[in-house]
């Protein structure tokens, strides 16, 4: 009897649900590919206490609940995150006088993952189980491990004539008839409205094989592959989400479309807002395409657009005006932006921003000084780096073109960003370690200048004989390898790098040219982590890397920066990190207050301060100028309560700062 039909009959046995909700359930772990019991805790059909009472007496095992009890530090280090990932445990008690420890499995029977731990877990120790269903096992290490919220369960009672209709046998021959209609995915947070949306899909000829709640459940759907299309909301996961990103390369989905609910149904045309967020967003993803295969052009791109938004921002211009610098920017470097700027109608006036020669009136426009201002310093920067070191060279060799009136406001205002920079320098900066192992890597290919301009340290040594003094005298992060048919030394190195204590949980990557496909098997048989085959996309690569030392490396933990807000004021701090796609958490405290803000790739995902959390906490916070700040690099966020863009967030925020300031200075009069 299978775990799911052992809790089908348990539940019937006992009386917990009626058929038809049991039937609800049933369906609805069909449809989504997901176990009996995650399928009746997301339809709030039983909670984890009751669902975990349920296992205790189908496998005669205690249930002890796991959300609002701590589990002790000293255990958490016995068993980390990954452990406790891989294996879906979580630590519940440690005996340290009696080396005993007590783990909560959701499958007590299964004697290979008891093994598998007795193998992994100190032999001091002795382990004994309790029982816990997968869904709260999960929520446990979310709050536990990765600092997420607990919210206490509230049951909402489903109404009477809620129902999940199973298909007739005339439907489903129907359905096979149009096998050849289009197949879609739906990613919508509201169980409502995606009923809603399928109901009017499945009229016009559509098929909807799958629902995600959210990014992660995608994974999780078995036909993702097999979809035309997955419609995304786009007022709930922005089209420039990094998370959907990612997925699109992960679970290779196919196109992604998304919609606007609210636009939709009121008939209302996109703001003003919307749509010039929309025009930046797709000028950058067509100029960085461009710029893939010149990574230093990439850099200097990003750095002139970084400094552009944040000089407009802490002078307060416009909306308008911000997004002209922006789209200027953006523009400027590249001869596809030169052919957009002359094609794309806008009401910005582009040709004045990006003109070098132009009359009087024309070089007024704060606009143009701004963006030129940057594209000076960043040409000093390459040619003559010594010169603008510090402030005193910026001044000594900008200065003096910016003495009087607007232009020394723009000069003073693109200094105090660069004093910023500076203290805030060191964040994220190093992303990781790589070793690249093989005679064809060479130093300056296109795989090394990559991984570099994305912030990791790569070290590129021909051969597997250099590669092993070079690993155990300073272990890389990762390593990628060279490999070809006939060519047994990487292998060896593979299998010295799993064997040695120090590195054997360093990520291991192959990577082989076509005719060495075959190999791929016995790579990953003795521990590599993954195998690649060229060509090998870029984008891809980066992120595989990416993941796999966040995922396996352990760092220390850092203080980070810290300082105080009179010399830099909550609002300047994040403009500043939030326009760097940086992974931060920035804590603040003034006068009794204490708040944090969490910023994932650049995004503004979650703000708490007191009892308020979202946009409320991040607009009080953005008002503190007394007290102190920290910011330390962030690989764990809490659930996202703040969906709106960083640039309409971060204006906003200004705006409510100058009207505070303003009421201060009418109640000192």
């Amino acid at each position: 009897m299978t775990r799911n039909q052992e809790l089908k009959k348990c539940i019937l046995e006992t009386g917990r649900l009626t058929q038809e909700q049991l039937a609800q359930a049933e369906d609805y772990a069909l449809t989504m590919n997901l176990p009996l019991d995650e399928s009746i805790v997301f339809l709030q059909l039983m909670d984890y206490s009751e669902l975990g009472e349920l296992l205790e007496k189908i496998y005669n095992t205690p249930y002890s609940p796991l959300l609002e009890k701590r589990p002790p530090e000293e255990l958490k280090k016995i068993i980390p995150l990954s452990l406790a990932e891989k294996f879906t445990i979580f630590p519940v008690q440690y005996d340290v006088q009696g080396h005993a420890i007590t783990i909560a499995i959701d499958d007590p029977t299964d004697e290979a993952k008891k093994e598998q731990l007795a193998h992994i877990l100190p032999p001091s120790n002795s382990l004994a189980f309790t029982v816990a269903s997968r869904p709260e096992i999960n929520r446990a290490i979310d709050i536990h491990y990765k600092g997420k919220n607990y919210i206490h369960e509230i049951r909402v009672e489903l109404p009477k004539e809620f129902t999940i209709v199973t298909p007739k046998e005339e439907e489903t021959s129907q359905r096979k008839e149009t096998s050849g209609r289009k197949k879609v995915i739906i990613v919508e947070p509201d169980l409502g409205r995606f009923r809603a949306l399928k109901t009017l899909l499945t009229i016009e000829g559509v098929e909807t094989l799958g629902w995600a709640q959210g990014p992660e459940e995608l994974i999780k759907i078995s036909d993702a592959q097999n979809a035309d299309l997955v419609l995304v909301n786009g007022e709930a996961y922005r089209p420039d989400e990094s998370r959907i990103k990612e997925l699109h390369f992960e679970a290779d989905l196919p196109s992604i479309s998304y919609y606007y609910p609210r636009n939709m149904l009121l008939g209302r045309e996109p703001s003003y807002r919307a749509m010039g967020e929309a025009l930046i967003s797709l000028v950058g993803f067509l100029i960085k395409k461009t710029l893939k295969k010149d990574p230093l052009t990439m850099k200097r791109t990003l750095t002139l657009v970084r400094y552009c938004k944040l000089v407009s921002l802490k002078m307060g211009l416009l909306p308008a005006q911000i997004d002209a610098v922006v789209l200027a920017a953006w523009l400027s470097t590249s001869a596809l932006g030169s052919i957009l700027a002359k094609n794309i109608d806008t009401p910005y006036g582009l040709g004045e921003i990006l003109a070098k020669d132009l009359d009087e009136r024309g070089k007024q426009r704060i606009e143009r000084q701004i963006l030129w201002l940057v594209k000076e310093y960043l040409d000093i920067t390459e040619s003559h780096p010594e010169k603008v070191r510090d402030i005193d060279g910026i001044r000594k060799t900008i200065g003096p073109r910016y003495k009087t009136g607007q232009r020394r406001i723009v000069f003073e205002t693109f200094v105090q960003v660069i004093r910023d920079e500076g203290l805030l320098e060191g964040i994220g900066k190093e992303k990781g370690s790589v070793l690249i192992v093989g005679e064809t890597m060479e130093p300056d290919s296109e795989l090394v200048v990559r991984l570099k301009s994305e912030g990791y340290r790569v070290q590129v040594l021909e051969t597997s004989h250099q590669a092993i003094g070079y690993i155990f005298q300073s272990p890389p992060d990762i390593i990628l390898c060279d490999i070809a048919p006939y060519d047994k030394e990487p292998i060896k190195l593979c299998k010295a790098v799993r064997e040695n204590p120090d590195t054997s949980n360093t990520p291991f990557f192959f990577v082989a040219n076509k005719d060495g496909e075959h190999l791929a098997t016995e790579c990953l048989e003795i521990g590599a982590d993954d195998f690649l085959v060229r060509p090998v996309d870029p984008d891809l690569l980066t992120l595989k890397v990416g993941r796999a030392i966040s995922s396996r490396v352990q760092r220390p933990s850092t203080k980070g920066i810290e300082g105080s807000l009179a010399e830099m004021n909550a609002m300047d701090i994040i403009q500043s990190v939030a326009t760097g796609e940086k992974n931060v958490k920035i804590t603040l405290e003034s006068n009794g207050i204490k708040g944090r803000i969490f910023i994932k790739a650049g995004e503004i995902i979650h703000a708490e301060v007191g009892v308020l959390s979202g946009e409320e906490a991040l607009f009080q916070l953005m008002g503190l100028h007394e007290g102190q700040f920290q910011v330390v690099s962030c690989s764990s966020f809490p659930q996202r309560t703040i969906y709106g863009s960083t640039m309409s967030l971060l204006m906003e925020g200004a705006r409510l700062v100058d009207e505070a300031n303003a009421t201060d200075e009418m109640e000192d009069l």
